[in-house]
């Protein structure tokens, strides 16, 4: 009984082995560039350094997810950019995950900045039930951080499980098609926002969970400052105005930027023409270039000593 056991245990260990093999070069075949795919992990360099990194909800996804987005905006920055934003509302907790991995990786780059929406500090569904888990490749050690931060179990199964669907062995390149559009008048109501608002905010502002993610939000800090790595928090514009949760946000930014010497930019009302946006809370291709040459690259080179790059590097 007991050899039929060991027998049994050597077989799912060799089977889980080869798994984990056929994996990892299955994962090798796929896309590397971030306007091809929602995985960070599989755009993500080693060993290498980039001047910027980009993290966020989809409000910052998109400047790297359209391929006409990414190279305006490093062209308009004078900077290459690596952006870690998940679409789908991505929140704190799978940011720290990609921000540990990229310093894990062996890179460096010279600031962090961190697009901050204030729904996501509300959510749960941007943080623990968040989807980001269906767009990464299996990797051992991302599989073992997940374990180790107790995140949701249900969503590790789901990681390791949806590798071995058909929509992942036989998935392709999905570039996406940039918009220049701008909202229409007609889609530019209270009504609307209204609406928007709602879906931003399906629990209301419970101040526990608002707790819970100022607090995985200052582990970020912590990263930074490990690294020696400054952190830039900007509220990016949009037509919605200062959303429910914005004022509690910024208090609480104000003090952190007080004690930990992060800089903090509230923009939410930079730019209330909405035909620099394609939707209420997403800009379009002139949105992005009018926001990063009017207000993110002045900010950047004052940082830098004042001075101003033109061109990207990379």
């Amino acid at each position: 009984m007991r050899k039929l056991l060991l027998k049994g245990m050597l077989f799912l260990a060799l089977n889980a082995a080869l798994s984990v093999v056929v994996l990892h070069l299955h994962a090798s075949t796929l896309t590397t560039v971030p306007w091809e795919t929602d995985s960070v992990l599989m755009a993500m360099p080693s060993s290498a350094h980039t001047d910027l990194i980009f993290l966020g909800t989809s409000r910052t996804y998109l400047l790297s997810r359209f391929r006409e987005h990414h190279e305006m905006v490093e062209k308009t920055l004078g900077r290459n950019v690596f952006n870690m934003a998940l679409p789908q509302g991505g929140g704190i907790t799978p940011a720290r995950f990609y921000l540990e991995t990229f310093w894990e990786q062996g890179n460096t780059t010279d600031r962090i900045v961190y697009f901050l929406d204030p729904f996501v500090l509300y959510s749960p569904g941007a943080n623990e039930n968040h989807k980001f888990v269906y767009f990464e490749p299996f990797r051992i050690a991302f599989l073992a951080k997940l374990v180790r931060n107790h995140y949701p179990y249900r969503r590790i199964i789901t990681y390791v499980r949806s590798k071995f669907s058909a929509a992942w062995l036989f998935r392709k390149p999905r570039p996406l098609i940039h918009h220049i559009a701008a909202l229409s008048e007609s889609e530019y109501t209270e009504e609307r926002i209204a609406l928007r608002l709602d879906s931003l905010y399906p629990d209301g502002l419970p101040e526990d969970v608002f707790a819970t993610y100022t607090t995985a939000f200052e582990h970020i800090i912590a990263l930074c400052e490990k690294h020696d790595t400054p952190l830039t928090v900007i509220v990016p514009p949009t037509l919605l105005g200062p959303e429910p949760g914005h004022d509690a946000m910024i208090a609480w930014l104000r003090k952190l930027e007080e004690k930990r010497g992060i800089a903090v930019r509230d923009w939410v009302n930079a730019m209330p023409d909405r035909t620099k946006f394609y939707n209420l809370d997403h800009m379009n291709l002139g949105g992005i270039e009018t926001f990063m040459d009017g207000w993110v690259r002045p900010m950047l080179d004052e940082a830098d000593g004042g001075q101003a790059r033109s061109g990207s590097e990379s």
